[in-house]
């Protein structure tokens, strides 16, 4: 049985990754810049941890924390394409929530963004959301009635509860997060954050 492990990522590390997967796994409107990443991890609030079985990176996550409101967002997370189908996902998901619990107990939550099936271009595109929505609920992660808008890439809001007592998901903790990721002027002109009323997630 392999055994998998969670390893906190340096920046060496993560540049690599960035320029190996990352310009590969996400589409280019979704991608910061890594000099972003990198500024992120060198000021403390934000950092990325690589799933390993034994010494073989197998996956990887970009993680950002706001300690005032004692949560977190997971910017990027994906599993090495030839891995992918093997139910590494899952694992990587329970790897995450023991390394919170032994390394950062004070988060009380991790955001997660997922595009939203409602601003779908076509029916593939739509059931490729709703694929990916479900595998996060079935990780333990909540649908929230948060949307937000981000550089004009439209997001479903999840939710995993962390922390002791549990804290639900707030606008505000999200909204503190993202000005702590943004650039004002960049925050004023390219960042959406609301509460929707209806189920068009």
């Amino acid at each position: 049985m392999p055994q998998y492990t969670i390893k906190k990522l340096e920046n060496t590390e993560i540049a690599s990754i960035y320029d190996t997967y990352m310009r590969r796994d996400f589409p280019a409107d979704e991608l910061k810049p890594l000099s972003h990443i990198l500024k992120s991890m060198e000021e403390g609030y934000g950092f990325s941890l690589g799933l390993y079985e034994e010494e073989k990176l197998a996956g990887y996550a970009v993680f950002i924390l706001c300690e005032e409101t004692k949560c977190a967002l997971l910017d990027y997370f994906a599993i090495l394409s030839d891995r992918r189908g093997e139910g590494l996902g899952h694992r990587a998901f329970l790897l995450f929530g023991t390394y919170f619990k032994e390394n950062l107990p004070q988060v009380a939550g991790l955001y997660i963004e997922s595009e939203r099936t409602a601003a779908a271009e076509n029916e593939k595109q739509r059931l490729t959301r709703e694929r990916r929505i479900a595998f996060y609920q079935s990780c333990g992660c909540e649908m929230t009635n948060l949307r937000a808008v981000l550089f004009g890439v439209d997001y479903s809001v999840l939710y995993m509860r962390m922390g002791n007592p549990a804290q639900g998901a707030f606008l505000e903790a999200l909204d503190a997060l993202y000005r702590r990721m943004f650039k004002p002027e960049h925050y004023a002109k390219f960042v959406s954050l609301t509460e929707e009323n209806d189920d068009n997630h």
